[in-house]
């Protein structure tokens, strides 16, 4: 496996990244190449760990120019961020971040928020309003707004879910909430290893697609990799939950021909097929087949009463012409 697809760019770039704490990098770049990679890694949602890693002694006036931006711009979506939380915690709601913080610098273009109530969620929005954002587009679900301070997005939410199917039980992740420090305020986000199942269900329901940022969220986070496939079962996710992790373990073999690090968490986990998901060019993001798309949502709805529950939504969702733009457009792009 760990020749058959070495010259993919997205294992190139795993080679020169590395694994922060577990694999060094295995590869180098000159100078005249970073840019060439660059556009891959953005498709992959990782250019800032790219460049990171590989710009250190770089004398380049332009990659260092690109760096620069894109640290002021992960600087500034940690401070909405706390801008966010902040907000949410003056007004007292039950809210927790989800798929936000990743383990590694990035440029996420918005921060996403659960909140227990439609109630809680016109609270937030009257409350943001007041702070100067802008509402931009209403969901069954949620609203978006926008911060023309920070120039990004607040996606707010009653339910996890997509095209108005519910893929993760609210009352479930409400169990599963933790408190960190950002920026000197405190926010609330999801335990690790339900972060881990976000990410995974995410990849599946949502965007159909596996990204080398899905791949460092898995790997940086391994040592929850068991916790979550426990917890897999109760929120019915473990067919997106063994996809990811079976793409997981393409890739780091892919890339380094070796699992050892990673021995203990993998050790005992069932994983999907990988020969399965690698195909004939394993080069991420990946598309995920139709077959395993299929098993994914029909096991959901089939398993999980919060999602049997929100089919209704789901058929007025149908309704709408926009969705067939949509199921085009995600059938046609490389990232999201």
């Amino acid at each position: 496996m760990h020749s058959t697809h070495n010259h993919s760019k997205s294992t190139t770039l795993v080679r020169l990244i590395g694994i922060p704490g577990i694999f060094e990098p295995t590869m180098r770049i000159s100078e005249k190449d970073i840019a060439s990679f660059l556009p891959v890694a953005e498709q992959n949602k990782i250019h800032l760990l790219f460049l990171e890693t590989v710009t250190k002694n770089a004398k380049n006036q332009h990659i260092q120019q690109k760096l620069s931006h894109y640290k002021e711009k992960y600087k500034n979506f940690l401070d909405l961020t706390a801008f966010t939380a902040n907000s949410l915690e003056k007004v007292k709601v039950r809210y927790t971040l989800f798929k936000t913080l990743k383990p590694f610098s990035c440029t996420p273009s918005d921060v996403d928020v659960l909140l227990w109530s439609n109630q809680e969620l016109e609270t937030v929005v009257t409350f943001l309003t007041n702070m100067g954002c802008i509402s931009l587009d209403k969901s069954a679900y949620g609203r978006t707004m926008f911060s023309p301070k920070h120039k990004l997005n607040i996606d707010l939410t009653t339910q996890v879910a997509s095209s108005g199917l519910v893929y993760l039980d609210k009352k479930s992740l409400f169990e599963h909430v933790d408190t960190f420090e950002t920026h000197g305020t405190t926010a609330k986000s999801l335990e690790s290893a339900v972060d881990l199942l976000i990410v995974a269900a995410h990849s599946i329901f949502k965007e159909q697609l596996y990204t080398l940022s899905d791949y460092y969220t898995f790997v940086m986070l391994a040592q929850y990799w068991k916790k979550a496939a426990k917890l897999s079962k109760r929120f019915h996710v473990e067919q997106a939950l063994n996809t990811v992790l079976g793409l997981t373990i393409v890739t780091t073999l892919t890339a380094f021909g070796s699992m050892d690090p990673f021995r203990k968490e993998f050790g005992e986990l069932r994983v999907a097929d990988v020969a399965e998901l690698v195909g004939e060019d394993f080069e991420l993001p990946k598309k995920l087949g139709l077959t395993t798309l299929a098993i994914a949502f029909l096991r959901k709805i089939r398993d999980d009463p919060a999602s049997m529950k929100s089919l209704s939504y789901m058929a007025r969702f149908a309704a709408s012409p926009a969705i067939y733009k949509r199921i085009v457009e995600h059938a046609t792009r490389r990232t999201y």
